[in-house]
């Protein structure tokens, strides 16, 4: 999730015309890896660090413009910019900035209404911070919501499913062995783009290695080498020779973004589908589109795009339409090359979505331009669910960027949440990953938090590395496959391998059990209900939060510390299934100690 330089470009770039409008950051912990770090780093000072290079970038676009500088100018201002503030690599600043001006360039020129310098660099904190992308949209949820059901309570001995969870995959092909793993430490604003390689021109290579890269990967900002994916294939499929199903919710690439092409992304597609054929030759994979899927990075036009046939995604739709047709039945293709999303049933009774949610994301530039229910996709949403509402059909979602994470754009956010409360009855269980952690988020009736609770999300972490991770998988055990099956997930299994133990040893990384989730946080059954009151325990028992969630959460090889002010924002988060709205779920929230 390489967005603070992204978001600095975009900031940078809006003062061409004035135009367009960025999302203000609520000053909040944990709305995903990227927010987590960035707020932390740079919301907690008085003086927000990216404020004066975005003011600075601003207002020396507003000269060029008056002095009629060329696109490629502008682009070459950015980039020095980008050098002489070391907001990343050398290498990195002369190819990011001409990744994605193009497509940032398009997005002004075609959009409506003037913006002031406060609302462009407002993404920062900047000025108060302005949500100046916040274009609010309605979709019509249909009446009539049957009674609410209790959370089903299954007797022991029924079948069951067991299904394994991968996400964010993000192979490196050009991870280096031996190269600097800690290259974090040295720059002005410290969001060092990505280690665990060697870039041309850049001094780094010069200077002595630190913390070499090692051969399975680096619990740093660095991706796995496709080894330690091939090692990870190879484990769980000797280890789980009876899945009855996998599902992975996106994210295949490398964090590179700078570097990224539509043959690179073809072909890294191409090559992970080849592994999954060869390790699970006859177990169902169902997959959801990660925003690293798109070139650029999250760059994926609705059909309302003026000229969406050059710069649309048709291309990756039907790259990886061809790739899922290994899994997913035909009549399912139409809609992967349409909308990146479809349906598919792995068992009766059991009808799982997976749905595009790069249609929420704030990097989706194009979406600027009209954010109200792209390409038709909560429409297509709602008519699955009430299908299978009708028929007393069961739905799992799968998707990559979770409800709350402020990643996710206002509007959709909100649709998103009456949705799910519209169909608690109906959707069983939701799976998602993109923030790399292990965690959870809870959605309340009519979004009050003191209210009943509704339903919640599983949030995977990620068998990548970055950032200061371990591999690491889910197994889930689901109730089903027999008539009546409720298939709500009865426990869940997390298991990571430890890099550190395994460099220390000399050994191939081993996968572990981690944990169980019921048994490690005394639950009594895995229900909405049970989620919340895990929520709120956590507010009570600090020794409860920092002995299990919180490494769970990290699983990397530093020491975390957190008191109770950091607790509060975990538990935010927590109970923010909805994206920008932390004020209004997190009022009031107070630890034991505070």
């Amino acid at each position: 999730m390489r967005s603070s330089l992204v978001v600095l470009l975009f900031a940078a770039i809006l003062g061409l015309c004035h135009a367009g409008v960025i999302p203000a950051e609520e000053p909040t912990l944990n709305k995903g890896v990227y927010i987590h770090l960035l707020q932390k780093r740079m919301q907690s000072s008085k003086d927000n660090l990216l404020c004066w290079p975005c003011k600075l970038a601003v207002g020396e676009i507003h000269k060029m413009i008056k002095n009629n500088a060329t696109d490629d100018e502008i682009d070459n201002m950015l980039i020095s910019l980008c050098k002489t503030f070391k907001i990343e690599q050398d290498y990195v600043c002369s190819h990011i900035i001409k990744a994605f001006s193009a497509e940032i360039y398009y997005t002004l020129k075609h959009m409506n209404g003037s913006k002031t310098d406060k609302e462009i660099c407002g993404f920062f904190g900047c000025f108060g911070g302005q949500e100046a992308l916040d274009m609010p949209w309605n979709i019509t949820i249909p009446g009539n919501k049957p009674a609410v059901k209790p959370w089903p309570q299954v007797p022991s001995g029924k079948p069951t499913l067991r299904v394994l969870h991968l996400s964010d995959i993000h192979v490196d092909y050009g991870y280096v062995e031996g190269s600097e793993a800690d290259c974090t430490n040295h720059e002005i604003i410290n969001t060092y783009a990505y280690c665990c390689r060697g870039y041309k021109g850049d001094d780094r290579p010069n200077n002595p290695v630190r913390v070499p890269a090692g051969k399975w990967g680096a619990p740093f900002k660095c991706d796995i080498p496709y080894r330690m994916f091939d090692l990870a294939m190879k484990h769980i499929s000797q280890k789980e020779p009876n899945l009855d199903y996998i599902i992975i919710t996106g994210d295949l690439e490398s964090h590179n973004i700078w570097d990224y092409t539509r043959p690179g992304h073809v072909n890294a597609i191409e090559n992970i589908t080849s592994a999954l054929l060869e390790y699970f030759p006859k177990t169902k994979i169902f997959q959801a589109i990660g925003n690293h899927e798109g070139v650029p990075m999250d760059s994926m036009a609705p059909h309302t795009l003026p000229d969406y046939k050059t710069r649309g995604p048709a291309w990756l739709y039907k790259t990886l339409a061809n790739a899922w047709a290994n899994w997913i039945p035909k009549e399912a293709i139409e809609d992967v090359k349409y909308r990146a999303s479809y349906v598919v049933r792995p068992v009766k009774g059991l009808k799982i979505i997976s749905i595009n949610t790069i249609y929420c994301s704030t990097f989706n530039f194009y979406l600027y331009l009209n954010q109200a229910d792209p390409d038709g996709t909560m429409s297509w949403l709602i008519k699955e669910l009430l299908d299978s509402e009708k028929i007393g059909e069961k739905v799992h979602l799968i998707s990559h960027i979770p409800n709350g994470a402020n990643y996710c754009l206002k509007g959709w956010s909100e649709n998103y949440y009456k949705i799910i409360n519209r169909f608690e009855n109906t959707i069983a269980s939701q799976f998602y990953g993109h923030t790399h952690q292990d965690h959870f988020q809870v959605f309340y009736e009519d979004g009050n938090v003191n209210g009943r609770p509704t339903h919640f999300n599983w949030i995977s972490p990620s068998l990548t590395t970055f950032s200061d991770n371990m591999p690491s998988y889910r197994i889930y055990t689901i109730d089903g496959d027999y008539e009546g099956s409720s298939f709500t997930v009865l426990d869940a299994d997390t298991y990571y391998a430890n890099l550190t133990e395994a460099y220390a040893t000399n050994k191939e990384p081993v996968f572990k059990h981690e944990y169980s989730t019921r048994e490690a946080y005394g639950m009594k059954d895995l229900s909405p209900a049970s989620w919340d009151d895990l929520a709120n325990r956590f507010l009570k028992d600090i020794d409860l939060f920092r002995q299990k969630f919180l490494p769970y959460y990290y699983r990397d090889h530093k020491n975390q510390e957190c008191g109770w002010d950091c607790i509060e924002g975990y538990v935010c988060d927590m109970k923010s299934a909805q994206s920008y709205s932390d004020k209004k779920f997190c009022r009031g929230l107070k630890g034991e100690g505070s």
